[in-house]
């Protein structure tokens, strides 16, 4: 009886783990079908719908972009701005946050800045704490420049990713007989965007009236990118003294494809070391979350304890340092 009862329970359990088996496989498939059925088709047809429509609206939000920037050039903000750091640091704001692909104008970025600070101070006054309010005051403060940084550098990186393949099209299609605005045309539709949306509104620049080292110039403004700027300095020195420029772009594909190597190298070669420093900048917090959650009174104390606040202030300047310390030296620079 006993063996046909355990003959009868195994029966079950394995009954239980094909359901399960069944369970997980038909919600692979169903996220797989909605996947393949809905969400690729959708993407597919904005990708379609974003090159029907071309560049237009980044031509017009550049163009208001412009405008407000000389609308306010007199503002009191961009005043104190250049009294105290000079013009020529709001102008490479303004550069930047074209970089960026950040539509405002510096004004309205400082101020943005400032009233985040400002609201961090608040907040740390409101928790009593002058030490808190110096922080979050600092953190909100410095927010809006970490997005510009990190949007500026995801667009290059896209940019620099089909730069080898932009600057073979670019060759193939000058050796075919095109001309250079026409196979930037050309090369603007193949190209994903934000590298082919740049050599469209470089295209449509020069055919309002722009000259082409002025439309190249201006690209090369847009995008912080080192091999971009090869690229413009190739076509400037070829438009002012002429050569064989679809040699010299295979050329710049070949060192750009070279480099783009070299990086994957040393992502490769860093990895452990950038994901333990991940790691150790994480562990503090997460330990102090799995604290709070086990038992929160024991963590209350620091923030009660006139004590406990100094410790975790000093606790978290030192954070902040080791992480500064350990992104220095997993950054190698190619």
């Amino acid at each position: 009886m006993d063996i046909l009862k355990n003959f009868n329970m195994a029966g079950m359990e394995f009954q239980y783990a094909l359901g399960l088996l069944g369970l997980f496989l038909g919600v692979c498939l169903l996220i797989t079908g909605i996947n393949y059925g809905l969400v690729e088709p959708i993407r597919k047809r904005r990708l379609i719908n974003q090159r029907l429509r071309g560049n237009k609206r980044e031509q017009e939000v550049r163009a208001q972009i412009f405008k407000a920037f000389q609308e306010t050039k007199e503002s009191w903000v961009l005043n104190l701005a250049e009294r105290y750091f000079g013009w020529g640091k709001v102008d490479n704001l303004q550069r930047q946050l074209l970089q960026a692909d950040i539509y405002l104008a510096p004004n309205t970025f400082i101020c943005i800045t400032i009233l985040l600070a400002g609201l961090g101070f608040m907040i740390g006054y409101l928790l009593g704490v002058w030490t808190w309010s110096l922080g979050l005051s600092f953190l909100l403060g410095v927010f809006p420049l970490m997005l510009l940084r990190w949007k500026r550098r995801r667009k290059t990186l896209k940019i620099e990713r089909y730069m080898p393949e932009a600057m073979e099209m670019l060759s193939r299609s000058l050796r075919a007989g095109h001309t250079l605005p026409g196979t930037l045309d050309l090369v603007s539709q193949e190209i994903p965007a934000p590298l082919g949306t740049e050599m469209r509104i470089t295209f449509e620049e020069q055919k309002l009236g722009l000259s082409m080292p002025q439309a190249f110039r201006r690209m090369g403004e847009r995008v912080a990118s080192q091999d971009l700027r090869y690229f413009v300095t190739a076509v400037i020195i070829q438009a002012e003294t002429g050569g064989n420029l679809s040699e010299i772009l295979d050329n710049i594909g070949v060192i750009i494809r070279d480099r783009l190597t070299l990086k994957g190298k040393v992502q490769g070669l860093t990895a452990e070391g950038r994901f333990s420093a991940l790691i150790l900048s994480l562990l503090p917090v997460v330990t102090f979350l799995a604290l709070y959650a086990l038992n929160r009174e024991y963590v209350l104390v620091l923030f009660r304890d006139p004590v406990g606040v100094k410790l975790l202030t000093g606790a978290l300047i030192s954070s902040g340092f080791g992480i500064f310390v350990m992104k220095r030296m997993i950054t190698i620079k190619v």
